[in-house]
Parts: C-alpha cells; structure tokens; sequence
C-alpha cells in the first residue's frame, strides 16, 4: 500500500549562527505540521567536527517512526556557490563547488545547488555534471507563493550536460517567524516504513512533487510555454503586491 510522506529539507537549526531554533524544536514543529521528515542543512563553516558529530546524534535523538531528522550541512564555495550536502555531516576542507559536490556524492549525500539565482542562475558544466539536484524554489529568496521562472530556464540548461538532475524546493527555514511554504511529497511503499536511506533514495532519483500554497510540480518539470506564461503572470503579481506591501511598512 502506498503512503503519502511529506517534509521540508534546507532547514537550519541553532547550530548555524542564523539558526534560532534546536532540533528539539524542530523535530516538534514537524511533527505538529504533519511532516515525516526534515532535512536539516546547517552552515559548515560554523561547525566544528564535535559540533557534526552532535548534529548527528541528535537527528537519532529526536527521529522515530514517525519523524525522520536527516543530518545535513549547507557548504559555502568560492565564486559565491552554496551547495547543499543532504544526509551528510562531514567536514570538506575545500572551497571548490565541483570537489565539494563530488565529495558530498562519494560520502552517500545528495548535491544540491542552493539558491542559484545568488549566483546570477549559472552553473558551470563541470559543476552541473557533479551535482545531483538545483534548487528551483527557495522560499526565503523566491517567496512562499511561486517561484522564479529563471529558475526552472536554468534546470532546463543543465539537463542538456547532466539529464540526471532534479530540481528540488527547499524551506531555508532559520526559525518560526515564518512557514515553510515549499513541501516536499513523496509516495513510499507503506509496508516498508520510513528511514533516512528511503527519504534520500526518493528525493535523489526525483520520486518526489514540489508543493507551496498555489502550485505544484514534479521534480523534472521545465514548463511548458502555457505553464510558464502562468507562471511569469503568478510572478508579476506577487511582486507588485510584495513592492506595495513593503512600502506600506515602510521597508523601501
């Protein structure tokens, strides 16, 4: 029997120096939300190796059958890159994006690149071919409402180097001030349970669907020319109605 599973993933807790919640904490919100898993992504470079080694024990801590807390860290590399090293807690002394994204693959992780649109949404071929997913929802910088076109223009381009590639939504979630808004939803064989390995195995090879309030999409999707006028259309709005929002607040 199939089971519907839903979690958030790019979540940092107060073991990043933006972080404002513990894991205790989130593993609580999570479960309140109806979420199964969480896929946690602190800072690396605020970690020590006694810090990831906590990390990973309290993901064991607070995860049962229920709930599964899956240790991750976000790495920051040159030329302004972050990838995401999901199911991983290991440090990697380098800077380079292609050797981090190799590394977190090698180590049994997923690869993602986070945020893309901070690096202007490029993605070098030798970094497109190392990595496993893009980030094409980002609700702390695309919103909680729909994503950004340029985001789906950019998975398009990289599939034509690595095919493989997913496209993920990720929370970036630092506390509780705001939801999550991007969910992820899985459908797993309900006789066989939950488990980190099932989780990743799931989201790596794309058997997932990308959920905020007012869409939804599957990991592979690049839009088609009706979808994506829909989208620019969904796009413009939220912005002409964040831009008079901001200026009602006083916040430009």
């Amino acid at each position: 029997m199939s089971e519907l599973v839903k979690g958030i993933v790019h979540v940092h807790s107060d073991f990043s120096r933006d972080g404002l919640c513990s894991i205790a904490d989130l593993a609580d919100f999570a479960r309140e939300a109806g979420f199964q898993f969480v896929g946690l992504t602190d800072h690396a470079e605020d970690l020590t190796s006694a810090d990831m080694k906590e990390l990973r024990l309290l993901c064991e801590k607070h995860s049962d059958d229920s709930l599964i807390m899956i240790p991750g860290l976000e790495y920051r590399c040159r030329g302004g890159i972050h990838i995401l090293g999901l199911g991983i807690a290991h440090d990697i002394s380098t800077d380079d994006p292609v050797l981090v994204a190799s590394r977190i693959r090698q180590e049994g992780g997923l690869a993602i690149l986070a945020h893309p649109g901070r690096s202007g949404y490029q993605c070098a071929p030798e970094l497109c071919a190392a990595l496993d997913g893009i980030e094409i929802w980002n609700a702390g910088y695309d919103g909680l409402f729909v994503p950004s076109l340029e985001n789906f223009r950019l998975l398009g381009r990289v599939r034509v180097v690595n095919s493989s590639l997913f496209g993920i939504g990720g929370a970036d979630l630092h506390g509780f001030h705001r939801p999550p808004g991007v969910i992820l939803e899985l459908i797993i064989n309900g006789s066989t349970g939950i488990d980190p390995r099932i989780i990743l195995e799931h989201i790596g090879t794309g058997k997932f669907s990308i959920r905020g309030r007012y869409v939804r999409f599957s990991a592979y999707t690049v839009p088609h020319r009706l979808a994506r006028v829909r989208l620019w259309v969904f796009r413009k709005l939220y912005e002409v109605s964040k831009a008079i929002r901001d200026v009602a607040l006083g916040e430009n």
